[in-house]
């Protein structure tokens, strides 16, 4: 195609252009001369240098045109989105997903989930702070603070818009206000960080999947109840899916997609062996799957809260897909869940003024001890 023949021609024109700065009287001193443990002589010098700068000049014309065909909208192809979930090289399961129903712009925030949520995290955040021997934030203390910041940050943070904010826009400057209080908060009383997090988010983790299943007893009935690892690992699989399903359900993300992990990768993670000995072993990697989590409401509160500097952030999808996957195993199989959080633009640009995030990914990791 075009590039092909475009990179083609400045590869040719560089090489010529190489060959062309080193003279045959040179090369012929060079071969008598020349070993892997004599110092760089002129000839290799020349090269190496022609080589690593003809490689800057390719790489500098082929960004160039890359922006060129971004701005005026050539590369269709290339420009249209794309999905992020975790592809395991070749393997034709590992590109095959599941997927929800797309919303076609109909979602809409379940106000009273969404205030509860926020509810559960400042219980949670009190508690944690107890757990720290910090005993001076009060409830009436937090909600005044968080009211404060509310009214100081309304104006600047709907400024550019001059429309009424939406409940999802509300929600997610919610989010923002109650997470920023909980940072200030955090820094001004010198807690150890590290420790109030994962005690944060597992616990909010396990108050929210509560909550929910009070209302909705269905939900993850039975993933539990299996005995084998296999059958486990199919209900954290499917857990993941229902989570997604509620979220997107309830008006917090618009559509999510699941990768499948290869049946290689899953047999390895789950076989059971017995060696010549009395003992038992395990022969197992870990395994690794990712849910991709499109139009997320809290993007934008997410984002600013790192930006500032600040750890503590809402992300309701990873806390509850990491609680329910968890749940699936049980203490006695010894699982433990990794999960870490991508946010990425479904449609690539190489101009970087124009990233704009639509996608919160989590990549997902299963690991025995």
């Amino acid at each position: 195609n075009c590039d092909h023949r475009r990179r083609d021609i400045i590869l040719t024109t560089l090489t010529s252009a190489i060959i062309s700065l080193s003279g045959a009287p040179t090369l012929a001193a060079a071969t008598e001369n020349d070993s892997f443990e004599a110092p760089m002589n002129g000839l290799t010098r020349q090269i190496r240098t022609s080589v690593v700068k003809g490689a800057q000049v390719i790489d500098k014309l082929d960004s160039k045109w890359e922006r060129f065909s971004d701005d005026f909208g050539l590369g269709d192809k290339r420009n249209q989105p794309k999905r992020n979930v975790i592809d395991a090289g070749g393997n034709e399961r590992s590109k095959k997903v599941v997927q929800s129903q797309s919303n076609d712009g109909g979602i809409v925030l379940d106000e009273v989930f969404a205030d509860n949520l926020l509810n559960q995290c400042d219980e949670t955040f009190l508690t944690c702070l107890k757990i720290q021997n910090i005993a001076t934030i009060s409830p009436e203390s937090l909600l005044r603070q968080i009211n404060d910041t509310t009214n100081l940050l309304r104006k600047s943070f709907f400024k550019a818009s001059s429309s009424p904010a939406n409940a999802q826009e509300e929600f997610n400057f919610n989010c923002y206000v109650h997470f920023r209080v909980y940072n200030e908060i955090l820094v001004k009383e010198k807690v150890f960080f590290p420790s109030f997090k994962n005690d944060f988010e597992a616990s909010v983790g396990k108050l929210i999947l509560k909550s929910t299943l009070k209302e909705q007893p269905s939900l993850l009935q039975d993933l539990a109840s299996e005995t084998t690892l296999n059958e486990r690992l199919t209900n954290a699989l499917v857990a993941s899916d229902t989570v997604a399903t509620l979220l997107q359900n309830k008006g917090l993300i618009d559509t999510w997609e699941r990768s499948i992990p290869p049946y290689d990768d899953i047999e390895d993670w789950t076989t059971t062996s017995r060696s010549t000995t009395t003992d038992n072993f395990y022969v197992s990697s870990d395994l690794e799957y990712s849910l991709a989590l499109n139009g997320d409401v809290t993007l934008n509160s997410q984002l600013l809260l790192q930006e500032l500097g600040y750890r503590l952030y809402p992300s309701f999808g990873r806390w509850l897909v990491h609680e329910a996957v968890l749940q699936c195993f049980g203490s006695e199989n010894k699982v433990k869940v990794n999960m870490d959080d991508y946010y990425m633009d479904t449609s690539y640009n190489s101009n970087p003024d124009l990233f704009e995030v639509k996608q919160v990914l989590l990549n997902i990791v299963l690991e025995r001890d």
